[in-house]
């Protein structure tokens, strides 16, 4: 992995290589949610928190994220619920989906976010973490993961 120099800290990079799926670039705090996040009563309209009980991030905002799920979960209004939060000025920067499938692919193109997806041989859910800083380039298909310490 390529080491890189931030505010006198050595942080490991990593490089991986998907399909750009939602044109555009944007970087941002990641957060994991490999368990996906429900439709119903999955994330407040409003504010953008994770209001799914017992989701390993429930109480964390969405807002100015990178979202990395492996993809949709539950209702057919899941991105229904993005809009309507997209609405109320809370979104996530970018995506970026382990296997796209048409809810998440509606909510991405909804909220006008970047998004990457299909990784062969890789877990994004794995590869990253929540915390790290991620940029998503939907025009070339690649995450840039600048890992945290």
């Amino acid at each position: 992995m390529p080491l890189f120099l931030e505010g006198g800290i050595v942080k490991m990079k990593t490089v991986i290589k998907g399909r750009g799926a939602i044109a555009g670039v944007a970087e941002g705090e990641a957060l994991v949610c490999p368990d996906s996040i429900q439709g119903w009563a999955g994330v407040d309209e409003i504010t953008g928190v994770i209001i799914e009980k017992g989701h390993i991030e429930e109480g964390t905002s969405i807002d100015g994220r990178i979202l990395v799920i492996p993809s949709s979960k539950g209702s057919n209004c899941w991105s229904g619920h993005f809009n309507s939060a997209m609405i109320n000025g809370v979104k996530p920067a970018g995506w970026v989906v382990r296997q796209i499938d048409s809810r998440v692919g509606v909510a991405a193109v909804v909220v006008g976010s970047p998004m990457v997806v299909d990784f062969p041989g890789i877990d994004p859910c794995r590869a990253i973490k929540t915390g790290d800083w991620v940029k998503v380039n939907g025009d070339t298909g690649e995450v840039e993961i600048s890992h945290k310490t």
